[in-house]
């Protein structure tokens, strides 16, 4: 994943600005891919999942039917495997930039102490500025960041190799529903499986 992760920061940093601040008119949703060794043909490889609970578990089913449909050969003793990580991300904007309280829950906060792990930091004690004791001295605004990210990572099974790497970017907005939209992110990614691709714009509607 270091090499995805770097690829994208390469990408962010020169994406053009109208690209970054994006206006209704713009696309919400954005494709990048390396490729780091070439795919075997035909492909076989088993898909995993980084949390088994029930919605994951759903998601992998239906990336797994897409992948079907497109003759990959799925096996548990595959030599690669295809690791499939969706994620929401939400940060908050406020009027200072000093939050009251932070909260991260996984890879999804709405299955908050059932499937994630909970990280929390806050001012408890100080009794001057935003604090639980003190109150808080500023109201959260509007998300700055409400984000669906879907990625897959094909890896050599023996030895963590990488192969191949995409992930898309799908800015979410008023009542989108994100585990509507996750499906819709699949054929996209299995399309461009073995190929690179540099922040492409793609029409997703929840």
């Amino acid at each position: 994943m270091r090499h995805l992760k770097h690829f994208f920061l390469i990408i962010a940093l020169t994406m053009p600005l109208g690209a970054q601040g994006q206006t209704p008119d713009t696309p919400t949703s954005r494709m990048n891919a390396l490729s780091c060794e070439p795919l075997p043909a035909p492909l076989e490889t088993d898909v995993q999942i980084l949390d088994n609970a029930e919605r994951f578990v759903a998601f992998k089913a239906q990336f797994e039917k897409e992948l079907r449909s497109r003759g990959v050969k799925l096996s548990s003793t595959a030599p690669l495997i295809a690791t499939l990580d969706i994620r929401t991300v939400r940060e908050f904007q406020s009027e200072t930039k000093d939050p009251l309280f932070e909260k991260h829950a996984g890879q999804d906060s709405s299955n908050i102490g059932q499937d994630s792990t909970i990280f929390m930091r806050g001012n408890v004690f100080s009794n001057r500025g935003k604090s639980i004791l003190g109150g808080a001295q500023g109201r959260s605004e509007k998300f700055s960041l409400n984000q669906l990210q879907v990625s897959v990572s094909i890896n050599d099974r023996t030895n963590g190799r990488c192969l191949w790497q995409g992930e898309i970017l799908h800015d979410l907005h008023g009542d989108d529903d994100p585990d509507a939209v996750t499906p819709k992110t699949f054929p996209f990614l299995a399309r461009a499986l073995g190929k690179p691709v540099r922040n492409r714009a793609l029409t997703i509607y929840p």
